[in-house]
């Protein structure tokens, strides 16, 4: 295969996803624009219930000068990861109304409605922390450093897609399964580092919640906010391997799930 045919492969790839993320803009917006906009207030709502509830409860304040901005720092990028896994996922049976096209394949529309998501949640964060910083409400809520943030919205995305790809596989085989998924998301919000700093905890403790890759992109995205955001558990090469290994995984499972579909 030369390189020709590669770059004409990968050029029409992009011109497939790209229209189908068009659609899915355009769709949200008209049918299903209020439920788009009750998911991302859903995730405001959880982050000022909880910010309430532990003001009242007087919160000592782990670091920084805002308990809503850590508390923001750490809800993102679990909310992230949950609601890009669950659209991957549902997006391989809902796409059987533009499969008919020449071209396109499920996995296709899956990476139209990730990308989705992920523009959603990052212009929502975006602007919420906008919005802390221009109260007045922290002055640590825009970022020293972006880097880590790239970094690690980056590869969630891709460890949610990936992970997103086997639940859809694992679905198909157990119905009930997608239940139990949307339970385990969100517990992994008090598993994940979200209330508390790990480095701060009990050995024993650490060490066990240490093992939770969720934990390791909680810290990366938090050291883009706080310059001495302690970063002794933080490991970048674990979820580098996660990312990797549930993006392959994932992706077998897509190819033999569609090969199913297709023998039947």
């Amino acid at each position: 295969m030369n390189s020709g045919v590669i770059a004409t492969g990968v050029s029409r790839q992009i011109r497939i996803v790209s229209a189908l993320t068009i659609r899915e803009v355009r769709l949200r917006n008209s049918k299903h624009a209020f439920g788009q906009l009750f998911d991302l207030l859903e995730a405001i709502v959880f982050i000022i219930i909880h910010w309430v509830i532990f003001t009242f409860m007087h919160r000592h304040l782990l670091i920084g000068d805002s308990l809503l901005l850590f508390i923001s720092t750490g809800i993102l990028p679990v909310l992230f990861f949950r609601t890009i896994s669950i659209k991957t996922a549902s997006a391989l049976e809902a796409a059987k109304s533009v499969t008919n096209i020449p071209y396109v394949e499920a996995i296709d529309y899956s990476i139209a409605r990730g990308f989705v998501e992920f523009l959603s949640f990052t212009m929502l964060f975006g602007l919420g922390f906008v919005m802390i910083s221009a109260l007045g409400l922290s002055r640590y809520a825009i970022p020293y450093d972006f880097t880590p943030v790239v970094i690690c919205l980056a590869m969630l995305a891709v460890f949610s897609f990936g992970i997103g790809l086997i639940n859809s596989f694992i679905t198909f085989l157990f119905p009930l399964w997608k239940f139990f998924w949307g339970f385990f998301s969100r517990v992994q919000i008090f598993l994940s580092a979200v209330f508390f700093i790990p480095e701060y905890m009990p050995p024993e403790l650490r060490n066990i919640v240490a093992w939770n890759p969720m934990m390791h992109f909680v810290s990366l995205f938090r050291t883009a906010f706080y310059p001495t955001y302690p970063t002794h558990l933080l490991s970048l090469s674990y979820i580098g391997t996660w990312t990797a290994f549930l993006l392959v995984m994932g992706l077998a499972f897509e190819r033999a799930l569609r090969n199913h579909r297709a023998d039947h």
